[in-house]
Parts: structure tokens; C-alpha cells; sequence
């Protein structure tokens, strides 16, 4: 009768993790498209018509506020705007 050893957890998580990197490294170039979300209500189609190029919106969101993150539909997380320097940049807070 063959007996086996259980390797130690240590080295079950190593290679659990090696695997999944493996599996991700196959698709990693897959073109996907990552959105943000800012909700602004109240919004008429005669506002939609009066909008020029630099039209300011208010979309009553606090600065701070989370925001959720979609990849080609489906929702991975949740960010906030940030200004880094001259540019608006997304900080992603959470992922699913």
C-alpha cells in the first residue's frame, strides 16, 4: 500500500498561487475595457443639447466618494477620483 504525505500549507498556498498566476498569464493579453461610473441626475435631454466643450456638470458627489469600477460589464471594485498634478486619475479602493 502506497502512502502519501500532505505537503505543508505553506506549500500548498506556493503552488495554489503559482497555478493562478499561471492561468491569468494565458489571457493577460486580452483587451478589456475598464469603466468608472459617475452618476449625474437630473440630466434632460435639452441640458444634453446646450452642452459645449467646457461644460461643467455638478454630479453631487462628495470628493471622496466610492464609485464602481466595471471590466467589460462586469463590476471588480469600487474607486475615487483623484487630481494628480494637471491630471484626473482613478484610484482603485477595492476589488471583488
Amino acid at each position: 500500500m502506497e502512502t502519501t504525505t500532505a505537503k505543508p500549507e505553506t506549500e500548498q498556498t506556493a503552488a495554489a498561487e503559482s497555478t493562478g498566476q499561471d492561468l491569468w498569464r494565458e489571457v493577460s493579453w486580452i483587451p478589456c475595457t475598464l469603466s468608472v461610473a459617475l452618476p449625474i441626475p437630473g440630466v434632460k435631454v435639452r441640458d444634453l443639447l446646450a452642452f459645449t466643450i467646457e461644460t461643467v456638470l455638478d454630479s453631487h458627489q462628495p470628493v471622496a466618494s466610492s464609485l464602481p469600477v466595471w471590466v467589460n460589464g462586469v463590476m471588480i471594485g469600487q474607486a475615487e477620483f483623484d487630481v494628480v498634478g494637471t491630471r484626473l486619475t482613478v484610484l482603485i479602493n477595492e476589488l471583488r
